[in-house]
């Protein structure tokens, strides 16, 4: 976990923030910037603790395996230090390799969303389309809007014909029997 910024890891390996720097750009402490803070691995600065600590020991017993012990002992002192740097690399290891996993899991978890995302877009209509055929609903629309106001004079129209044939009809069907009246009268009268 990134729990160290740039200053305490500087305050904790006793070095001034631009060797966190240069430890950083050579590779040798992850880092991770959230805003303008930067935040450096404390497994990294454990390890490179570690490290130092190892290497002094080293430089100790070499000054003293130049005195009294024989080859067979630097071949050991050399193979101890092989061991920590085996154990640290070990260490990056792992912990890279949790990253990766980590990282194929959001990947194959956005591959499935893009995915999706594809079929929704295959199967919906294209934009264009989808103005196009809003252009044409709006244009039926206002097509339809303008059939009915014809439609709905047309039918005022013929209300007003209709009563005025009604009407006349009426009138006609009262003339014709005060005509048959008259002339059933004028036929009486004669006989």
């Amino acid at each position: 976990m990134y729990k160290y910024t740039r200053q305490e890891a500087a305050d904790k390996m006793g070095i001034s923030t631009r060797s966190v720097d240069r430890y950083i750009k050579a590779w040798k402490l992850r880092a991770k910037k959230d805003g303008k803070v930067v935040y450096v691995k404390w497994s990294d600065v454990d390890n490179l603790l570690w490290n130092a600590e190892t290497k002094q020991e080293v430089i100790v017993e070499k000054k003293v395996e130049n005195k009294t012990f024989d080859n067979w002992n630097s071949t050991t002192i050399v193979w101890n230090n092989w061991e920590n740097v085996s154990s640290t690399l070990w260490l990056i290891y792992k912990d890279l390799k949790e990253e990766i996993v980590k990282k194929d899991e959001l990947i194959q978890q956005l591959a499935m969303r893009v995915w999706k995302a594809e079929e929704i877009a295959h199967n919906s209509v294209s934009l264009l389309d989808f103005k196009k055929s809003q252009f044409l609903l709006e244009e039926s629309k206002s097509w339809l809007n303008k059939e009915v106001e014809m439609l709905a004079s047309e039918k005022d129209r013929l209300i007003n014909e209709l009563k005025y044939e009604k009407n006349s009809n009426t009138i006609l069907i009262v003339f014709v029997i005060i005509l048959f009246v008259l002339a059933w009268i004028i036929w009486f009268m004669q006989i």
